[in-house]
């Protein structure tokens, strides 16, 4: 296993474990109820907070790894652009999907009777605490996608 899988790996764990932390802090089953500024705030720093702290830990431990003599090469390079590029498509992709619900959600409001189905497909993202769960969890994909794509293109 080269020295970018390992970090990959180590990553997509830290990157799980923070979407853990994210949807156990504010969800509630299946929904996500009304929550305080402070509780947002503090959501919202905790889960930056763990991300960096986990990724200097990550890139400390691959700092000495390579001090051990572990080699990257050109196509360890490669493999992280191009996989840096998935990574950034997917959060474009998906931040202008959220950006068209929003929009449509302020324009047309739906009758009375299809409420009920709308609020089971699409999240309700004028709803502050679905708005930050929403972001913060596609900010959180965006790299689980990232290191899944450097993963499987190391594989190949």
């Amino acid at each position: 296993m080269t020295l970018t899988e390992k970090h990959a790996w180590a990553s997509l764990a830290a990157a799980l474990l923070v979407l853990g932390y994210l949807i156990a802090n504010m969800t509630n089953g299946w929904s996500i109820p009304d929550q305080t500024a402070r509780h947002l705030w503090r959501t919202w720093l905790c889960v930056i907070g763990f991300g960096v702290f986990a990724q200097i830990a990550i890139n400390q431990f691959a700092s000495t790894l390579r001090k051990r003599g572990a080699l990257e090469d050109e196509r360890d390079a490669s493999i992280i652009a191009r996989a840096d590029r998935i990574g950034l498509m997917a959060c474009f992709v998906a931040i202008n999907v959220l950006v068209w619900q929003l929009l449509m959600q302020a324009t047309w409001q739906a009758p009375p009777s299809a409420q009920g189905v709308v609020a089971q497909i699409a999240p309700d993202l004028m709803h502050l605490p679905t708005l930050m769960f929403v972001l913060i969890g596609v900010m959180s994909l965006c790299e689980i996608i990232k290191q899944v794509a450097t993963i499987i293109l190391g594989r190949l």
